[in-house]
Parts: structure tokens; C-alpha cells; sequence
């Protein structure tokens, strides 16, 4: 019976996250959720939301990221067996976690393998939750590359980019504005070439909500 239940929830996550990766992929997306620790890491022992953006990519395919997933990061060791493809469908799957830590581990992972296209929407979509560690390290990889490719998937998915620029700007109001210079921000837009650092508000309360449960996961 207990084996019979794992079976089946394995087998539910896997559905939920091939929807997730371009169909070409799905021989790759099955193998990573074979290994992937069942461990839900959720008081509710569920180990993913049933909440999803879809982001169309230039193929005309539509993908379906989840809003979190709630499982156990795996160890090193698991990662050097996968493939860089395989590796990379890891990552992603790791930067809807509910640990912000394990986010921004896995979002450094991603920018560092110089991700193709159908990686942008996690990167937006994480950029949307408006953590600034994780801001920072997007920042610093796009802002010396040619973001065409970015501007074009946006611009494909306008609907979907809106919705989050609209998020983001509501965490930003809710946990960072009063810790704002404005005066020094509006300097820094003004200067040319400037290193616009994002400074957070109440640093401690981030941080230690970063690695438990975000009050922004209930957005």
C-alpha cells in the first residue's frame, strides 16, 4: 500500500513537471524525477502547488512552470551524474523551491550554464518574487549580455511578464521600500554606467524568512 503511494505521487509529479520543459525533453524531465527525493519538505506533506505560469516559447509550445515545488534538494554527487541538459531541468525544477536559499543556489547554477530559451521563464519568474540576493546575481549575469532573446520572449508573453512586474513591485512595496534611499536611487539612475546595488529592508527578517516559508508564497 505504502509503496503503491509513492508510485502514484511520483507519477503525479512527474505530469506536473513535463508540462513544465519543451516536450523534446521529456525522456530527460522523466530520468531527473526518477531521483528525485519524494521528501516533502511542506507541512502539508504536498510537494508542489497546483498554481503554474505558462510562457510560450518561440517553437509555439507552451510550458508550465509551478509556482513552488516542496522537496529536498539533492547533494552533489546527484548532480555530476546528469547530463547538462539533464542538470540544467534540475536546476530549474530546484529555482521554484520553497527555501530561498536553495532558489538562489540554483539560480547562480543556471546563469553560470548560459541558459537557452526555454530556461528565460524561470528566470523571470524568480526575478518576479523580488528577493534582492537573487536580483543582484540576475542583474550582474544580464547587464553585460545582450538581453534581445529576453526582450523577445516578454514581449511573447506580455500578459504573463505584466502580471509579474506587477508582483514584484507589490513585494518590493510590502518588504524593501522604507529601506530605500530614494534620493540615492535616483542618483544612481542618473549616473551613467552606475552599479545600482539593491539594498533590502529589514535585512534580518529577509534573510531568515528566506530560509523557511516566504510570507510572499502566499501571493
Amino acid at each position: 500500500m505504502i509503496n503503491f503511494f509513492f508510485i502514484r505521487k511520483r507519477r503525479m509529479l512527474t505530469q506536473k513537471l513535463i508540462q513544465a520543459f519543451p516536450k523534446e525533453y521529456r525522456d530527460d524531465v522523466i530520468l531527473v524525477c526518477k531521483r528525485l527525493s519524494l521528501s516533502a519538505m511542506s507541512y502539508s506533506g504536498k510537494i508542489y502547488t497546483e498554481e503554474a505560469a505558462g510562457w510560450r516559447l518561440s517553437s509555439g509550445e507552451k510550458v508550465k512552470v509551478p509556482y513552488r515545488i516542496y522537496l529536498k534538494d539533492g547533494d552533489a554527487r546527484f548532480d555530476r551524474s546528469l547530463t547538462p541538459r539533464q542538470a540544467m531541468i534540475y536546476h530549474c525544477i530546484f529555482s521554484r523551491c520553497d527555501n530561498g536559499y536553495v532558489r538562489e543556489k540554483h539560480i547562480h547554477a543556471l546563469l553560470a550554464a548560459e541558459p537557452p530559451e526555454w530556461v528565460i521563464p524561470y528566470v523571470i519568474q524568480l526575478c518576479s518574487e523580488y528577493v534582492a540576493e537573487i536580483l543582484q546575481a540576475v542583474y550582474d549575469f544580464l547587464h553585460v549580455r545582450d538581453c534581445k532573446e529576453y526582450r523577445i520572449f516578454c514581449k511573447r508573453n506580455f500578459g504573463s511578464f505584466k502580471l509579474g512586474h506587477c508582483r514584484m513591485i507589490s513585494y518590493w512595496n510590502e518588504f524593501y521600500r522604507y529601506g530605500c534611499d530614494t534620493r540615492t536611487m535616483l542618483e544612481k539612475s542618473c549616473t551613467p554606467n552606475a552599479s545600482a546595488t539593491v539594498k533590502p529592508v529589514r535585512n534580518r527578517l529577509i534573510s531568515d524568512k528566506r530560509s523557511t516559508y516566504y510570507e510572499k508564497d502566499r501571493y
